[in-house]
């Protein structure tokens, strides 16, 4: 369903302006301001919206509902398993230690629970979750923390192979 990583200019289009740069252009025909599901806060201030890809937010609010309905419609369980905590979504910028972009500049991915689930953390908080790796799973996003080199907030709609 989502591409390699290495197809992601061909699938979500280039993001690449000028001077290294994200393209204006390919900001304004792409990304989208998608609703949330349940209540999300990013450093304590409420998220109402989050700027994602056009071909990944369908998919995105369908993976927050099955959060919001595996949870019982029940914010604080929401909140106690770390989903409603925002840690980013598109961002322009090169992979940590690469000449490669990172999924973020296509808003092909996101970043929850930093605080619980940091990068390089081998025991990330979301693998005691099991329903919101379930939800990200069966929309075909890949979760960081299977990675060799862990990012345990990271879900992204691209393949790593």
């Amino acid at each position: 369903m989502w591409p390699r990583q290495s197809e992601c200019d061909a699938f979500y289009g280039n993001p690449r302006g000028p001077n290294g740069r994200a393209n204006q252009r390919w900001e304004t025909a792409n990304l989208v301001n998608m609703k949330t599901v349940f209540r999300m806060t990013h450093a304590g201030q409420q998220v109402k919206t989050l700027r994602v890809h056009r071909l990944v937010a369908g998919s995105l609010t369908q993976a927050f509902t099955n959060i919001w309905l595996s949870a019982g419609r029940d914010q604080d369980k929401v909140d106690a398993w770390g989903a409603s905590i925002y840690g980013g979504a598109y961002n322009y910028r090169l992979m940590r230690g690469s000449n490669h972009l990172s999924i973020h500049s296509y808003g092909a991915a996101i970043d929850l629970d930093p605080a619980r689930n940091g990068f390089h953390d081998k025991t990330p908080n979301f693998r005691n979750v099991p329903a919101v790796l379930e939800a990200f799973g069966d929309e075909k996003w890949t979760w960081g923390g299977k990675w060799t080199d862990s990012d345990g907030m990271h879900f992204q709609a691209a393949r790593v192979k």
